[in-house]
């Protein structure tokens, strides 16, 4: 059988981190001598490294996540599969990302980090880097994250815990593969129509207000600079539209061509601005429905419309069709 070639390309994270002088974890060296560490990776495919930058990943930047998009794309001409090793805080949002980005790529890619350093005993980064490696060695086309015994599609997830091992979910699409005692990829892996459309990938527009209402919470009409809204609602997508304030945030987007976009505060489930009056009373003021989105495919779908130059109907447009098979 011949040897398939994977690039792995490391980003930083908590897999390659080392206790500082206080204890706390922070980013240690690359991981130049992953293979002495890890050998097990031989006997799946022909590895080779990238280090794209080595930071923890609450410090990403839109930036980083296109040198990303374009170094994938680079490797991927040569070779059968990526895996990227990435820090579990943004993991979500650069899944998202690339997701879109990618779609059309051809090949596997796969984000995989860890809870622990990989010089803990008790680490879990063995196992995902094994796992995501033999993933990256199949040739199904996604972008997805590996993470304890999942593959989940990477515009369907969302990081869910801080301490378990399973750190990851998708709760509106189930896994692309389980990673047991065998791997089991599920029909539905690679099987989604690619509709990004033209024109998406040159920039991610950063300059967008997200609301996270509660119960008395004040409606600041949103900054000069803003370029769009994102309003994590109740439920199916209900606000309190009786406050003056809300509704004045509503004519400001309107006046000002901002698109607004609902999604639900909710994991599970997603926005049905028709379900309930306050849901319906806010589609009336040009709210646009996230749907199912998670929270990172609907700003990375956000982003990418807006640095695209989208309008507003075309954005509404956008949250109503399947970019690169993400729930909407």
């Amino acid at each position: 059988m011949t040897t398939r070639t994977v690039s792995l390309i490391h980003t930083g994270g908590t897999l390659g981190m080392g206790p500082g002088e206080d204890d706390s974890l922070a980013p240690g060296p690359s991981l130049d001598r992953i293979l002495d560490q890890v050998p097990e990776l031989r006997e799946l495919a022909d590895l080779r490294m990238a280090v794209a930058f080595n930071q923890d990943s609450a410090t990403t930047e839109p930036e980083d996540i296109l040198l990303l998009a374009r170094l994938i794309r680079h490797e991927a001409a040569s070779c059968d599969g990526i895996v990227l090793i990435h820090g579990t805080d943004t993991m979500a949002y650069t899944a998202s990302v690339l997701g879109f980005l990618l779609a059309d790529l051809g090949r596997p890619v796969v984000l995989t980090g860890s809870q622990r350093p990989l010089a803990y005993v008790r680490s879990d980064a063995r196992g995902n880097l094994v796992d995501a490696v033999t993933l990256a060695a199949r040739g199904v086309d996604e972008v997805g994250i590996c993470f304890g015994d999942h593959w989940l599609r990477g515009v369907a997830a969302d990081k869910v815990s801080v301490h378990r091992y399973e750190a990851f979910e998708s709760p509106n699409l189930p896994p692309l593969a389980e990673l047991g005692l065998h791997v089991q990829v599920h029909p539905h892996a690679g099987a989604f129509p690619r509709q990004v459309p033209p024109g998406i990938g040159p920039a991610l527009e950063s300059a967008i207000e997200i609301y996270a209402p509660f119960p008395g919470m004040p409606w600041r009409l949103p900054d000069r600079s803003c370029r769009g809204v994102l309003i994590r609602a109740f439920g199916a997508g209900n606000l309190p539209m009786d406050r003056p304030d809300l509704r004045d945030l509503f004519r400001h987007c309107e006046a000002l061509d901002l698109p607004v976009v609902i999604i639900s505060q909710c994991a599970s489930g997603g926005v049905d601005l028709a379900t309930y009056d306050l849901g319906r009373r806010a589609q009336a003021m040009g709210a646009i429905s996230g749907g199912r989105h998670t929270p990172w495919a609907a700003l990375a779908k956000l982003s990418l419309a807006l640095g695209a130059g989208f309008t507003t109907d075309e954005i509404r447009r956008a949250f109503q069709v399947s970019w690169a098979g993400e729930p909407v």
